[in-house]
């Protein structure tokens, strides 16, 4: 069911030329590895069930669990604790707007970290490598944080006695945990890069485009929203997490210097970032296309193949690639 390892889209493939030495697309570990290797090592050690010192009877009445690892617990996404509740007709600020961040690591069960750590191993490939390093991680957060937000905006709503289908009156204290919608993000991107990429399922095992997976997989989501689930509010997220890919990845130049405090770069020219040292175009030489040039070009190939390309588009893809390479 892998995408990213078909030659178009790999970086630098428009570049290659018979008998060149192929170097690596990227140095060292990409960020969908880091991402894998980050919750799957969060949950190892939420799985040592080290147990936080809470006063109070809520910790478990919440989880309705007999302990609850001190990760879990102090990580969690809810309304309450994220935000704001009201007891006894008295309103509590808790205002821990980070744990937006922290839910999206944390998991509930085996079960639940592989299914979603697999579909970023298979789809997350092909959107760090269209979107670059920074501007993926920016996405998947983001992705994940409008999930935690379209759950409370409908928690809200039926906290405020509103009833229709879709509307959460749960508790408010009621916990939410994974990295699904961060997935459901990057399924939706995929679908938008590589419409008629042919997958395999896994149950049952058949071939099905790459757009008719996502949409269906969204479709039935929102199904379990409308009818009030088992898990709608986890469907909530989701949802939140697939609007929220939808839009980034067709308004990617939004994702641009949402880490720039992580190593000093100052603008470039259309918008670009450009590093500290590194020189821009020389007179006589082609001013670097601008991002929503290579955000067609990659787009073309994902839908009409590389050969769709014409020599300006191949040159321009390969002085890009050859750009990232340097650090950009």
């Amino acid at each position: 069911m892998g995408l990213s390892d078909r030659h178009y889209y790999r970086e630098g493939a428009s570049g290659y030329q018979p008998g060149q030495r192929v170097r690596p697309p990227m140095q060292g570990l990409s960020v969908n590895t880091w991402l894998i290797i980050i919750n799957s090592a969060v949950f190892l050690v939420q799985a040592l069930r080290i147990v936080p010192e809470v006063k109070g009877p809520k910790v478990f009445e919440v989880f309705k669990m007999p302990a609850v690892d001190a990760l879990t617990w102090y990580g969690h996404f809810s309304t309450a604790e994220a935000f704001f509740y009201k007891a006894n007709n008295v309103v509590y600020l808790n205002l821990e707007v980070w744990r937006l961040l922290t839910f999206q690591f944390l998991h509930a069960n085996f079960l639940h970290l592989f299914f979603n750590m697999f579909g970023l191993y298979v789809f997350g490939g092909m959107v760090e490598q269209y979107l670059g390093r920074r501007r993926y991680l920016a996405f998947y957060l983001l992705c994940g944080i409008c999930g935690g937000l379209a759950y409370v905006i409908l928690n809200l709503l039926g906290q405020a006695g509103l009833s229709f289908p879709g509307v959460l009156p749960n508790d408010p204290r009621t916990p939410l945990v994974g990295a699904s919608a961060g997935v459901f993000g990057v399924i939706m991107a995929c679908a938008y890069l590589a419409p008629n990429a042919m997958i395999m399922l896994l149950f049952p095992p058949i071939p099905l485009p790459l757009k008719i997976f996502a949409y269906a997989y969204v479709g039935v989501a929102a199904l379990n929203l409308l009818m009030g689930g088992a898990n709608a509010g986890g469907d909530a997220a989701h949802l939140g997490g697939a609007i929220a890919g939808a839009y980034f990845i067709r308004h990617s130049h939004l994702l641009h210097g949402f880490f720039d405090f992580l190593g000093s770069r100052t603008p470039g020219r259309r918008g670009r970032t450009q590093a500290p040292g590194r020189a821009g175009p020389r007179r006589g030489q082609p001013a670097p296309p601008s991002q929503e040039e290579i955000d067609r070009i990659l787009a073309k190939v994902a839908t009409q193949g590389l050969g769709s390309l014409t020599r300006r588009e191949k040159d321009l893809l390969r002085r890009e690639t050859e750009s990232r390479r340097q650090g950009r």
